[in-house]
């Protein structure tokens, strides 16, 4: 793993690299490579890549805001953080999806918080999937997957670019999926939470990359349960 700091003062650069290693050594986890600039322009010169960014908002050169967007169009699952003591960009940076928005200065068990969850996301968002059909065994990334649905004794799972017939029962795949982000609506169905659009009382719609709309029922007596896991899941996305 690799982890990106951008700020122009250096004693937050320092202080960063130092909760951090702490955060991994404690969580008895790998220490990252981190890698500190003290400007945007520096960074992005440096092509480098990496799962999480903590990016300045005001910093010399191109601005924490520009960096970040460039650092999502090279990889749209960085998760990159802000941090400033200004909050008059809070708009113009959730435009490109921030991880999180973090205040100076900077209480180390807020950051202990948020980069446990940024890992558990990311380790949601990048594991592989074994989907075994008749015609061989596909490894997809669990983020592909869009809705899982049973009928006839026969199970689908809808990925963003492909659905793929399975044998195996909507039971084991609940069980396979129990990693965040995914929410069995109706015994015939398993919804990932990152596709959905919107919901009502018995169905919920679910938004495709390319554009196409599909819909999953939603048992009446699951709508409270599930608009609760929606709204936690919007809340560790932000």
């Amino acid at each position: 793993m690799r982890i990106l700091l951008c700020d122009d003062d250096p004693m937050i650069l320092v202080q960063m690299e130092k909760y951090l290693k702490e955060y991994f050594q404690k969580a008895h986890l790998r220490v990252p490579d981190i890698a500190s600039y003290t400007s945007g322009d520096a960074l992005l010169r440096s092509e480098s890549t990496a799962e999480i960014a903590f990016l300045d908002v005001e910093i010399p050169g191109l601005s924490g805001i520009y960096t970040g967007e460039k650092l999502k169009k090279k990889n749209p699952s960085i998760k990159i953080f802000i941090l400033t003591s200004y909050m008059d960009y809070l708009d113009e940076a959730m435009k490109f999806h921030v991880f999180r928005y973090l205040s100076k200065p900077i209480e180390k068990a807020r950051l202990f918080r948020n980069v446990k969850e940024a890992l558990y996301q990311i380790e949601m968002e990048t594991r592989p999937v074994a989907i075994e059909t008749k015609d061989g065994v596909i490894v997809r990334q669990a983020e592909d997957i869009v809705f899982v649905e049973t009928e006839r004794h026969k199970t689908k799972i809808v990925t963003i670019d492909a659905v793929y017939e399975v044998n195996s029962p909507i039971r084991m795949w609940n069980d396979l999926l129990q990693i965040g982000g995914f929410y069995q609506t109706h015994r015939s169905f398993i919804v990932n939470m990152r596709y959905v659009g919107e919901f009502t009382k018995d169905t919920v719609k679910l938004n495709l990359p390319d554009g196409q709309t599909c819909s999953a029922y939603l048992t009446k007596r699951r709508y409270s349960d599930f608009k609760s896991n929606y709204l936690l899941y919007l809340e560790s996305t932000r």
